[in-house]
């Protein structure tokens, strides 16, 4: 009779899943089975929970590190290409195929390398459209008498 009471205590201390009270209002009493039972029902939902949750912080770990790996990736094309590698800040990619049609589609519109601008003034560089020419550069170079 103590192991009955011993029983009873355990399933109450678990919280009673089954509805344990009977038909005439008195408390019901369990077997040892029945305890066994109950306590393996939440064994089984504490480890089905704590499989979601690993499994969910699995997922995001997984997704942080390929997109760092895509983005490294991205860095080395950009490289390899000699472009700025801040493009890889701006630019979208699921795959490393996807990367190369972007990569290749910018090289289409802007061309093969980069392109150095010289803006300002530098000494012995030669005239080119980026630094200027025409009829203002001919005013400098007439004031400074360089035109002779």
């Amino acid at each position: 009779m103590e192991n009955m009471n011993t029983e009873h205590t355990q399933a109450q201390n678990m919280g009673d899943d089954t509805g344990a009270q009977d038909n005439s209002g008195g408390q019901k009493m369990f077997t040892q089975d029945e305890v066994n039972s109950l306590i393996q029902a939440r064994l089984a939902r504490a480890k089905e929970q704590a499989g979601k949750d690993a499994k969910a912080e699995y997922d995001q770990k997984m997704g942080e590190l390929q997109a760092r790996e895509l983005k490294l990736a991205m860095k080395e094309k950009l490289d390899a290409r000699e472009m700025p590698r801040e493009l890889a800040d701006v630019l979208a990619c699921t795959s490393e195929e996807d990367i190369d049609k972007k990569l290749d589609a910018l090289q289409k519109i802007y061309g093969d390398g980069p392109k150095k601008i010289v803006k300002g003034f530098q000494i012995g560089a030669p005239a080119s459209p980026e630094t200027g020419t025409g009829p203002r550069l001919d005013a400098i170079r007439n004031a400074m008498g360089l035109n002779r």
